[in-house]
């Protein structure tokens, strides 16, 4: 089937704006042509064509950093893991691909599940079972005994434990390889510390990447992010830099290293922001809700200061959720790089072009050029100059299938 898309702005994916009056032309899965409308007519053919003059076409939106699996509201990953069956995180895992799909994610990289849950959730995408974003999985990430994310079963010590775990993970089809370098939210870990050396971070890395893997590191302690910087991961997740007195200071040498390297920085940035949002919002908070939004807001204004000097320096900085909790809110993410420095079209870039070249799947998606997938969103207004056009998609398309539509497209023929 053909369609023919027409909107007043067309943007790209690689940090412009490649026409006003335009009209992107799909054939079956993929773009068969993208211009002014004058230059891109419909086919002799049967073709639908929908109008949108008062919006914009963008690539459609990838999310660097989640967990499908997940989405389970407030509950603390220890009682996840006790109350939920695998069966159960696969179900949970279709029901957050769609809630996704419908706010313009159409490509997910899923950072961490238990056991194969991400892989089936992944074989049944593949199979059409149920709509879903492209979806490049990690399986269970590899740590130390009882270090984050134990509980997936990605367990590995020592240089021969984590070659030996990242072999298993590649044999049983993965992706990517994620691997903790420091300790996170789960129960015993330490954060402000190292979880595993230089030398067991790139036997993972020369793993990976023997077999054409990309390797991405859990960072939230600084050392974690010099270990994995020098151990040569291809992605840095989170960039907390906190110190061991439990401060959060960015260490410039290393940021430039960061640059030099062009290590993809997934900053995750929107994490705890709504949780945030809701302890702000009570009246009467305790003691320990005060102290947890302080913590909150500790971490948000850290975090928007080191994405800035970051972006000011030149790093490559993606868009990523790391949904557990919520999903469907992308475009929150893509707000707040805004609020760090980065224009509205250098945020589209994050998720879009740039978030395909650090997944490694450049040539399939990220930019809206022929012979790639069809994956687009269509948004109301100018989102080149207001990103919060984003909240909102009329229409996703996924691979040439329109996946959602809102009630406001109903007359766009």
């Amino acid at each position: 089937m053909k369609r023919l898309f027409r909107a007043g702005l067309i943007v790209v994916g690689d940090g412009s704006v490649i026409c006003r009056d335009g009209a992107v032309l799909v054939d079956g899965n993929v773009i068969a042509a993208v211009g002014p409308t004058a230059s891109v007519q419909p086919p002799a053919e049967p073709c639908e064509t929908l109008e949108f003059p008062q919006g914009a076409i963008i690539p459609g939106l990838i999310d660097c950093h989640a967990h499908l699996t997940f989405g389970t509201g407030d509950r603390p990953y220890e009682t996840i893991m006790e109350e939920d069956s695998d069966e159960v995180m696969v179900t949970r895992g279709m029901r957050n691909c769609k809630i996704h799909l419908s706010s313009g994610v159409t490509t997910v990289r899923d950072c961490g599940a238990r056991n194969a849950t991400a892989l089936t959730l992944r074989e049944g995408a593949l199979s059409g079972m149920f709509e879903s974003p492209r979806l490049l999985v990690s399986g269970p990430p590899i740590t130390p005994t009882r270090g984050h994310f134990w509980f997936c079963n990605g367990e590995a010590d020592g240089v021969d434990g984590v070659r030996q775990q990242a072999r298993t993970l590649i044999n049983q089809g993965v992706d990517l390889l994620k691997i903790m370098a420091s300790g996170g939210g789960t129960r015993g870990t330490d954060p402000a510390g190292a979880a595993y050396s230089v030398d067991e971070l790139a036997v993972a890395v020369q793993e990976g990447h023997r077999l054409h893997k990309r390797v991405v590191a859990h960072c939230l302690s600084a050392a974690s992010v010099v270990n994995a910087v020098e151990a040569g991961v291809d992605s840095l997740e989170h960039i907390n830099f906190i110190q061991p007195d439990g401060s959060r200071r960015m260490d410039e040498p290393v940021a430039q290293r960061i640059v030099d390297q062009r290590v993809f920085v997934s900053p995750t940035i929107q994490t705890g922001y709504r949780r945030l949002q809701k302890l702000k919002a009570q009246t009467s908070p305790s003691g320990a809700e005060t102290a947890q939004a302080h913590d909150l807001e500790y971490k948000l204004e850290t975090k928007l200061s080191f994405v800035h000097r970051l972006h000011e320096y030149g790093a490559r900085i993606v868009a990523a959720t790391d949904a557990i909790e919520e999903f469907g809110d992308f475009a929150l993410g893509l707000e707040l790089l805004t609020h760090a420095g980065m224009s509205p079209l250098q945020a589209i870039r994050a998720a879009t072009g740039e978030a395909a070249e650090a997944l490694g799947v450049s040539d399939v998606t990220g930019t809206l050029r022929p012979k790639k997938e069809a994956d687009l969103v269509v948004v109301d207004g100018n989102p080149a100059v207001d990103i919060r056009r984003l909240r909102a998609p009329l229409l996703v398309v996924r691979a040439g299938a329109i996946v959602f539509r809102s009630a406001a497209t109903a007359s766009a023929r």
